[in-house]
C-alpha cells in the first residue's frame, strides 16, 4: 500500500482557510439568492394580483378588459406593468393600443410562449426569461375569444441581484488572497523555527548531545526548544553513564575471570595445589555470579521504569523474614540485631520482592561494617513510612559520603559498588527517598515512602 506524502503545515492551513472561506460564502450566496427569488416571485405575483383588481374596476360596460395601464399599481418594484392581446395561435393582436416598446416586448413574449408551448389557459405568475430581460406574466382569456396577457418587467432587480452576485464573489476572493498572503506570512514564521528543531532533533538522534543555543519569540516554541536541551543534557547524561557503566562492568567482570584463568592454568601446569585452587576458583565464581546477578537486577529495574506489579504490605513482615535470615551471621560476629517495630501494621503499596532486596541489601552492607549493634526500624510517621537500617560500625569518609550511590563507585571495604545503587533505584521506582548519616560512630539508611504514592502501572516482572 503507497502511502501518502503528509501535507505541510502550510497547505493544510491554507487549504482549510480556504475551505471554510468558499463555503461560508457559497452559503451566503445561495441562501440570499434562496430569498430574493422568494422575494420576487411574491412581489410579482401581488402587483399582477392588484392589477387585476384595478382591471376590475376600470373595466367598460362592454365587458372588454382594458389594457391602458398607466394609473396601475406599481408594486414594491416600481415597474410599470403592460398589457396586449393576443390569440390562441400566439400573435399579437392590437398593437395600436401598445407602445413601439411594447410592441416589440410583446412579440418576444408570444415568441418564447410559442417556443416553450406554453399553454395560455395556465400563465400564471410565470416567469420568463428572454434576451437577458425577465418578465412576471400572467394571460387571461376574455370575452371575445382573445387571451389578454399581463406582465412585469423585473429585469431591473435580476440585474442587481446578479450585481450582488458578482460583489459577494469579489468579496470571497479578496477575502480568500488575504488568507493566503497572511496564512503564508505566519507559517513562514513557524516552519522556520521548526526546521531548526528538527534539524536539532535529527542531531540528537545521531549521538550529537550539543544544546541549542538560539531563542525563539513564541512561547511555545521556546518551551519545546527549552525540553529538547533537557532530554538532550538527559541522553548526554546517560549516555556516559551507559558507558562508564559498560567499563566498570567489564573491569569487575575482568578480576575474576583472571584469577579464575590464572588458577585454572595452575592446576593444567601442576604449579598450585589443586584443592586450593579450586576454593579460589569457587570463591571467584560466586563473586562474578553475584556480581552478574547485580548487573541483571539493575538492567530489571532501568527496563521497568516506574511500572510494576504492586500491592498493599506490612513491610513490618518483610523485615522480620530478613532478619532471621541474617541472625545466623549476626551470632558469628556477636552481633546484635534490635528491631524497632510500629505496634500497629505499617501498609505500603509495593513490589514485595523488590523492597525486600532493598531492606535486604542495606542489612548486608551494614553487616559488614557493623561491630556489636545493627537497629532496624520500621514506623508509621503520619502520612509516611520510615524505614532505617543503623549501625556503630566506622563513620563514612566526608568524601565518599555523596557517592555512595553511585553505580561502580565503592568505599572502603566495598565489594562491587552496585548494592546501594541498586536500593536507590527500588526506592525512587516506589516515590521515596533515602538518606544516609554516618557520625558519633554511627552510620544510618533511611528510606522513606508515602503512605498514598502514585498510581502505578501494573507489569508482571521479576527483580
Amino acid at each position: 500500500m503507497i502511502r501518502r506524502k503528509p501535507l505541510s503545515i502550510k497547505a493544510r492551513l491554507l487549504l482549510t482557510n480556504i475551505g471554510f472561506v468558499f463555503f461560508a460564502f457559497l452559503w451566503i450566496i445561495l441562501i440570499f439568492n434562496l430569498l430574493i427569488n422568494n422575494y420576487i416571485s411574491n412581489s410579482a405575483s401581488s402587483q399582477l394580483a392588484q392589477v387585476r383588481s384595478y382591471q376590475a374596476q376600470i373595466t367598460s360596460p362592454s365587458g372588454s378588459i382594458s389594457i391602458n395601464l398607466e394609473d396601475a399599481p406599481r408594486g414594491s418594484f416600481n415597474t410599470h406593468p403592460v398589457a396586449f392581446n393576443m390569440n390562441d395561435k400566439y400573435e399579437v393582436q392590437d398593437l395600436e393600443k401598445v407602445g413601439n416598446f411594447e410592441k416589440e416586448t410583446a412579440n418576444h413574449i408570444a415568441h418564447a410562449l410559442k417556443s416553450q408551448k406554453v399553454s395560455l389557459d395556465n400563465v400564471k405568475n410565470y416567469r420568463l426569461d428572454i434576451s437577458g430581460s425577465t418578465f412576471y406574466i400572467e394571460a387571461s382569456r376574455q370575452e371575445s375569444g382573445l387571451y389578454q396577457v399581463l406582465y412585469v418587467d423585473i429585469t431591473g432587480i435580476i440585474n442587481f441581484t446578479n450585481s450582488v452576485n458578482l460583489f459577494l464573489v469579489s468579496v470571497a476572493l479578496a477575502v480568500i488572497l488575504i488568507l493566503s498572503l497572511a496564512v503564508t506570512f505566519v507559517t513562514q514564521r513557524l516552519i522556520k523555527p521548526l526546521s531548526i528543531l528538527a534539524k536539532f532533533a535529527t542531531r540528537i538522534g545521531q549521538g550529537d548531545f550539543t544544546e541549542y543555543k538560539g531563542s525563539f519569540q513564541d512561547r511555545e516554541l521556546a518551551t519545546l526548544a527549552h525540553n529538547m536541551n533537557v532530554a538532550a543534557r538527559q541522553l548526554d547524561n546517560n549516555d556516559k553513564n551507559q558507558k562508564l557503566f559498560f567499563q566498570n562492568a567489564s573491569h569487575e567482570l575482568r578480576t575474576p575471570l583472571m584469577a579464575i584463568k590464572s588458577y585454572a592454568e595452575g592446576i593444567s601446569y601442576e604449579v598450585m595445589d589443586p584443592k586450593k585452587a579450586s576454593e579460589t576458583i569457587l570463591y571467584e565464581t560466586d563473586r562474578m555470579s553475584e556480581l552478574v546477578e547485580d548487573l541483571l537486577t539493575l538492567s530489571r529495574l532501568d527496563s521497568l521504569g516506574g511500572h510494576q506489579e504492586m500491592a498493599r504490605q506490612d513491610v513490618r513482615a518483610i523485615m522480620r523474614d530478613i532478619v532471621k535470615e541474617q541472625e545466623i551471621f549476626a551470632e558469628q560476629k556477636g552481633v546484635k540485631i534490635t528491631s524497632v517495630f510500629d505496634k500497629k501494621a505499617v501498609m505500603l503499596t509495593c513490589n514485595y520482592k523488590a523492597l525486600r532486596r532493598a531492606v535486604s541489601n542495606l542489612v548486608s552492607n551494614a553487616m559488614r561494617y557493623v561491630e556489636t549493634e545493627l537497629t532496624l526500624t520500621c514506623v508509621n510517621k503520619g502520612h509516611e513510612i520510615l524505614i532505617s537500617v543503623a549501625n556503630d560500625g566506622p563513620v563514612i569518609d566526608p568524601e565518599t559520603l555523596p557517592h555512595i550511590f553511585e553505580r561502580f563507585y565503592k568505599g572502603a571495604g566495598g565489594v562491587h559498588g552496585i548494592g546501594l545503587a541498586i536500593v536507590k533505584s527500588i526506592v525512587e521506582q516506589h516515590r521515596g527517598q533515602i538518606y544516609v548519616k554516618s557520625e558519633d560512630n554511627q552510620t544510618v539508611f533511611t528510606m522513606i515512602f508515602s503512605k498514598t504514592p502514585e498510581k502505578m502501572l501494573e507489569k508482571k516482572e521479576e527483580i
